[in-house]
């Protein structure tokens, strides 16, 4: 079976995950927390409320076990919410082994402003094996089958090179980065400005705007990343904007869908019919707070967080951004 490979979540992207590695002729463990979900995977192979359409191969072995999980695996790739990732973590120390470990969570946490990485280095070890995963993956395409690229980053460089290998293939491309931080945060920043692109097209106000948005966007995704480690190349790659234009402009993408529900439903009425997470909404107030105590100039990052935690009106937004004082690009 060649490698066998733990994968910490059975949501849309751990799926997937797991129906392209299945494919490799990988051994495969899926580990889905919540009981009641993890008897429905068992039982019909498929996620009939979060991930419709898209069945796991009777391969893959599904468990509510961690600790079975663990000691499965030669490698694990944690896929969990981004709200879920600490306890995860802390679940993970009582069982880990050693094992490199990939994440492929996008988002930071809103208590602390960590990284995912940041969070494996203070809850396991801070000289585990890890790298993480990012760039334009919208799980329901990948699983359709159809061709995209993402980079795995790692400080160390055998590390990504491994992540890269087990992960590549015909419909995925993987590449390596040493920017850790680079990676993460513009896989966590984009949905922040994926929830504005969802305002815009809510409102219909066309594509010079949105086009004008989004690279102001990417101005503020290169400030706050390279202010946190990372490199201004990374955010103009896979993970930056790559990652930016898939979000801001699929019909898959939940944090697009939300921003266009505060203009057509509203955003309580979306929430509450939504069974998904939307990554931007905590994304959006620990980018706030983070520009905030670096004293960094993030004025749609701002807007965003008003409308979301407030009750700011998008049209004054708007007219606030363009009513700036005039400089330099």
């Amino acid at each position: 079976m060649g490698k066998k490979i733990g994968i910490a979540g059975a949501g849309g992207w751990g799926i997937t995950i797991a129906r392209l590695l299945a494919k490799k002729k990988y051994s495969i463990t899926l580990w889905e927390p919540v009981p009641e979900n993890c008897r429905m995977l068992a039982g019909k192979r498929e996620s009939t409320h979060y991930f419709p359409g898209f069945k796991i191969p009777e391969s893959v072995a599904i468990t509510g076990s961690l600790e079975e999980t663990v000691e499965k695996s030669d490698f694990l790739i944690i896929v969990v919410r981004s709200s879920f990732f600490r306890e995860t973590a802390r679940r993970l120390k009582n069982f880990y082994q050693g094992q490199p470990v990939l994440t492929g969570t996008k988002g930071f946490e809103i208590s602390t402003g960590k990284r995912m990485s940041e969070i494996l280095a203070t809850e396991i070890d801070a000289d585990m094996p890890f790298g993480v995963l990012s760039g334009p993956t919208i799980a329901k395409e990948i699983a359709a089958g159809m061709p995209s690229a993402a980079v795995a980053a790692s400080s160390k460089k055998s590390i990504a090179f491994v992540f890269q290998q087990i992960l590549n293939c015909d419909t995925l491309r993987v590449y390596t980065s040493g920017d850790v931080a680079g990676v993460e945060t513009g896989g966590a920043f984009k949905n922040v400005i994926a929830i504005g692109a969802g305002i815009i097209d809510g409102m219909e106000l066309g594509i010079n705007t949105k086009s004008a948005y989004l690279t102001r966007g990417l101005n503020e995704m290169i400030k706050i990343g390279c202010s946190l480690g990372g490199k201004e190349k990374t955010f103009r790659g896979l993970s930056g904007i790559g990652d930016l234009i898939t979000t801001s402009f699929s019909g898959h993408s939940r944090n697009r869908s939300f921003g266009e529900a505060i203009i057509k439903t509203g955003k309580e009425r979306y929430l509450k019919k939504s069974r998904m997470v939307i990554e931007g909404i905590p994304a959006a107030k620990a980018f706030h707070e983070l520009g905030r105590e670096l004293h960094i100039d993030l004025p749609i990052t701002e807007s965003l967080h008003g409308i979301i935690y407030g009750n700011r009106k998008p049209e004054g937004e708007i007219i606030k951004l363009m009513r700036r004082k005039t400089k330099e690009e």
